[in-house]
């Protein structure tokens, strides 16, 4: 892994995470063995894909899981132009493209 993502617990909104859990359980996922507050949320683990990269819009595409498992997937088409949403998923979906756009040296 390149770098550790910041954000807010799903399980507890505004929780301050701890730089070691965000390394070991947030930013790898499937922490629901070793994280209490990560056994109250039904995904464990979110997964992306950039699905195209054209006209300024990126269309990611989208898995949470649980055990392994999907539990729903979807896609999300983000801009720059356009501000970030507020639900965990779609931020981390942002942060995804944002860090695809780095590694493109377009970011």
């Amino acid at each position: 892994m390149t770098g550790i993502f910041n954000g807010d617990c799903a399980s507890e909104a505004f929780h301050v995470i701890p730089a070691e859990t965000l390394r070991e359980c947030c930013n790898r996922g499937y922490a629901r063995g070793s994280c209490e507050k990560a056994a109250r949320v039904d995904p464990d683990a979110a997964r992306f894909l950039v699905r195209s990269d054209q006209d300024g819009r990126i269309e990611v595409a989208w898995a949470t899981e649980r055990n392994h498992h999907p539990v729903a997937v979807g896609t999300l088409r983000i801009s720059a132009d356009e501000p970030a949403g507020t639900e965990p998923l779609e931020r981390q979906a942002r942060a995804f493209a944002d860090a695809y756009l780095r590694q493109k040296g377009r970011g």
